[in-house]
């Protein structure tokens, strides 16, 4: 695991470079290297976290016996050794590194090997003959790569505090990013909250030839449904539980101490007890909690660290700690936080740095196999809007009624619009009356980012609503934990392992038919869903992670696979009620130097951080505008 440089062009001067590659040290404190070379135009960096093979075989940049490539890379390739077997017969192998094989691998098939590796990833290749670089991402996107073009320029590091280090990029807002950060806690596509630099797409590579164009290409996407699958139950679960065994082996390979996130719910508790029969010593697990009443879930991780016998770690995160802590996370991330469990998991990832250096994580079940029962589930209430001719009038009423209590609307003019209303974190209408029309465009369309989303239900329509559901949160929504989950844990120099995102197994599950993923109890449950809406149907009338949840009957406890979804809460409203900490946010944001005001409409503003209770999401948005506005401070950025 590492953080990876790179320019090609113009070179910075050495020691900026250098420098430059180690503001990403927390990335790889072990070692480091550079690959430094005017004459070419070409300079790669790297920082080492040494995981596999940890004597000095494993130093980066790698360069190739013949010197014509040169290899920067991060990540694990977990099926290396099958690709050093494949390989043997044509070369002889110095090292025992993942670094070796891959680099091996692409000097024998080229862009091609992306189809044999399994594995998160992002690296780089330096071609002197061609004078071409290439740069490829893994297919979900684990590992996080960014890039951008100046002067003919091309520069891409694992963070994007490298890029902006060696150049001279004006730090502006991106405006579009930052509607998409206020909406759905995360950038979409490949923008990020600065204008003109970009994020690599997951399953694409990047060519940048001698003449500097730089053309981006996909190699891999998320197979759609399989509505014709007809395999039988009994064949889906010893199929996904044998990708899931797979996909857990390759991922506890490590010549270095590794352990498991443990929060007591389904997806986590499951990889630990599959761990602990895996392995031949205790299992080192690790919580985190906030005190406050409801937001503690230290009991049930206790329950089932006690079940599988684990070496298990607890610790408790409060107010102060976590509102100080911010500038700090957002120094990691560069950029505002998306997800307020994001200062948990970094503190966490500083305490389990003690113990080990590989964390596994559940990141991914939820969106695979059918956990935000709600929103999925909600696809069948967009059904029942558009046709509910096989109901009788007494059941329309009553379903009218129930719809109109969870959407107060029972008209939608599109799958996108219905989708947007429950996933957006700022209702259209209240992003409308807080952002400064000076500034933003108005109207839903820009504001929503809306055709993005509609480009991919397009592809997708022949499919039932809520298997659409299921496949944007797999396809975009996934990117925004995983997102979390790298910098969190990279920031205290842990590498986060997800064996959910094994892509064999993402590519078996997701093309599964609905009824494997959430399944209704009884018969009579299905017929008394008719006239209810999702939110009286979800873990009431329905099984979610279906699949998941009848593998995970022979590994743990009935009451841990029974619990309703609880996510990772942070108690944002009730700190924000307290007056020490609204008055935090308030001279934060109301400051008369305060980068991000002019953003807002001045009444609105106001209203929102003296005057509202907090209630619903409110304590989330005004964390949201804190995060922007020390991102701003932090990072000089100019709107």
């Amino acid at each position: 695991m590492c953080g990876i440089i790179g320019v090609f062009g113009a070179l910075p001067d050495q020691k900026l470079f250098t420098r430059a590659r180690d503001l990403m040290v927390h990335r790889g404190p072990d070692d480091a290297g550079v690959f430094y070379s005017p004459d070419q135009g070409i300079a790669l960096g790297q920082r080492r976290l040494s995981v596999i093979d940890l004597s000095v075989a494993g130093k980066q940049p790698l360069v190739s016996r013949d010197g014509r490539f040169t290899l920067v890379f991060n990540g694990e390739i977990y099926n290396y050794q099958e690709i050093r077997r494949e390989l043997g017969g044509v070369y002889q192998f110095e090292t025992k590194t993942d670094t070796e094989a891959l680099l091996v691998s692409y000097i024998r098939w080229g862009e091609k090997c992306l189809e044999k590796l399994n594995g998160m990833f992002v690296f780089a290749v330096w071609d002197r003959e061609k004078k071409e670089l290439f740069i490829a991402r893994d297919r979900l996107g684990v590992k996080p790569l960014y890039f951008a073009t100046k002067d003919d320029t091309f520069y891409f590091a694992s963070e994007i505090k490298s890029i902006l280090a060696c150049s001279n990029f004006e730090r502006r807002l991106n405006k579009q990013a930052l509607l998409d950060y206020l909406s759905y806690r995360y950038v979409l596509g490949d923008g990020t909250m600065f204008e003109n630099i970009f994020s690599v797409l997951p399953g694409h590579y990047i060519n940048i030839d001698s003449s500097g164009e730089v053309v981006q290409k996909k190699y891999w996407d998320l197979p759609v449904v399989d509505e014709k699958n007809d395999l039988s139950e009994e064949e889906v679960l010893k199929k996904t539980e044998e990708l899931i065994k797979k996909s857990l082996k390759y991922r506890m390979i490590s010549d270095v101490p590794l352990g498991a996130y443990l929060s007591g719910g389904l997806d986590s508790s499951l990889l630990v007890s599959m761990m602990s029969r895996m392995s031949n010593k205790k299992v080192k697990t690790f919580s985190i909690s906030f005190a406050e009443d409801g937001f503690d879930e230290s009991v049930f991780a206790r329950q089932v660290a006690d079940y599988c016998d684990t070496e298990h770690y607890e610790f408790i995160l409060g107010a102060d700690d976590y509102i100080s802590l911010l500038p700090e996370v957002i120094r990691y991330k560069d950029s505002p936080l998306g997800i307020p469990n994001e200062v948990a998991v970094h503190v966490l990832s500083k305490e389990l740095k003690k113990h080990i250096t590989v964390v596994l994580s559940g990141e991914g079940a939820d969106e695979l196999f059918g956990g935000y029962g709600r929103i999925f589930r909600s696809g069948y209430d967009f059904e029942r809007m558009q046709d509910a001719s096989n109901l009788t009038g007494f059941e329309k009423e009553e379903l009218a009624k129930n719809l109109q209590q969870k959407y107060c609307s029972q008209e939608f003019e599109s799958i996108t619009e219905h989708f947007l209303g429950q996933y957006t974190y700022f209702p259209f209408d209240e992003k409308m009356s807080l952002l400064n029309p000076e500034i933003f465009e108005q109207g839903d369309e820009y504001i929503s980012n809306k055709k993005y989303f509609q480009d991919f239900f397009l592809k997708i329509k022949k499919l039932s609503p809520s298997e659409q559901y299921m496949y944007i949160f797999q396809k975009i929504h996934l990117l925004g934990p995983l997102y979390r989950l790298d910098t969190s844990t990279m920031s205290g120099s842990v590498e986060a392992r997800v064996p959910f995102v094994d892509h064999e197994l993402v590519e078996y599950v997701s093309s599964l038919p609905l009824k494997f993923k959430m399944k209704w109890k009884t018969a009579e449950d299905r017929q008394d869903a008719r006239v209810l809406n999702s939110d009286q149907i979800s873990e009431v009338k329905d099984t979610t992670k279906y699949i998941l949840r009848k593998i995970a009957e022979k590994y743990i406890p009935r009451k841990i696979l029974e619990r309703k979804k609880m996510g990772f809460p942070v108690p944002l409203n009730v700190w924000f009620e307290k007056k020490e900490n609204r008055e935090r946010v308030v001279a934060l944001i109301l400051s008369p130097n305060a980068k991000s005001r002019d953003l807002y409409d001045p009444t609105v503003l106001k209203s929102w951080l003296v005057e509202e209770a907090v209630t619903g999401r409110r304590g989330y948005n005004l964390w949201m505008m804190m995060n922007l506005e020390i991102w701003m401070n932090e990072y000089n950025v100019i709107i």
